[in-house]
């Protein structure tokens, strides 16, 4: 069963995995709870992790597709690894926008090991991210992928000394803080951009920009800093 929570007036929704595998039934509740998640106007960043030693178990032969579900998410999401992520674990984990684990934390992408390819988005998010010739070299290899190489190369963004799932908590916390309207248009400007050219994505940054002006949040960000104190946005 997959666990839901929400804390800070609902602010922030943790979202865990359970620790058996994959099955219809659970991307389904998967699909229907980033669904609903991301339609629900109260939440501002979702955390998302997993009791399963590899974030997620599932056959190599799988046909279940849980990283769209988490990229269509609209909120800015962040990935806990509490231990490791491997195989469709470490792809779902490369949809989330930020990634912390513990430093123990191994990866890796070894499904040409099972006469399989990558199909939860692996061959496309992880060059993106560490570039074509890594992640090449980490996939037809197989090979593991320790958590301070996985930090320089930028597959992770934090290693966590403690609690991965309260430092990505404080993490979560800060980014609740600022305009989620905000937030939203510049996680798809940056995603959107990504695949535009230079021109286009700056004129996409315009176009966002011009919208938030007309928002209560902009509103209420320039008038907190001019009285000096902190702001209260509420999502309009």
């Amino acid at each position: 069963m997959i666990n839901v929570e929400y804390f800070d007036d609902r602010k922030i929704a943790i979202i865990e995995l359970p620790d058996r595998d994959i099955d219809e039934s659970t991307q389904w509740d998967f699909e229907d709870i980033c669904s609903s998640i991301s339609q629900d106007s109260k939440v501002r960043v979702v955390v998302l992790t997993s009791n399963s030693p590899d974030f997620v178990s599932a056959v190599w032969t799988s046909s279940f597709n849980l990283a769209p579900s988490v990229s269509a998410i609209k909120q800015p999401v962040l990935g806990v690894i509490s231990r490791n992520a491997h195989g469709i674990g470490l792809e779902i984990l490369l949809a989330c926008d930020i990634r912390v684990c513990v430093s123990t934390s191994e990866f890796s992408m070894s499904h040409l090991m099972h006469g399989v390819i990558p199909s939860n988005g692996g061959t496309q998010r992880l060059p993106r991210l560490v570039g074509q010739g890594r992640a090449l070299e980490i996939i037809l290899t197989g090979r593991l992928v320790k958590a301070h190489e996985a930090l320089e190369m930028g597959m992770v963004h934090q290693i966590s000394d403690n609690d991965p799932v309260k430092d990505a908590c404080l993490i979560a916390e800060k980014v609740a803080s600022h305009g989620p309207k905000a937030a939203q248009y510049l996680k798809e400007v940056i995603y959107a951009g990504a695949e535009m050219t230079l021109g286009q994505g700056m004129n996409l940054e315009a176009d966002m920009s011009v919208i938030l002006q007309s928002t209560s949040d902009r509103t209420e960000g320039i008038n907190s800093f001019l009285e000096r104190r902190a702001p209260s946005f509420k999502g309009d």
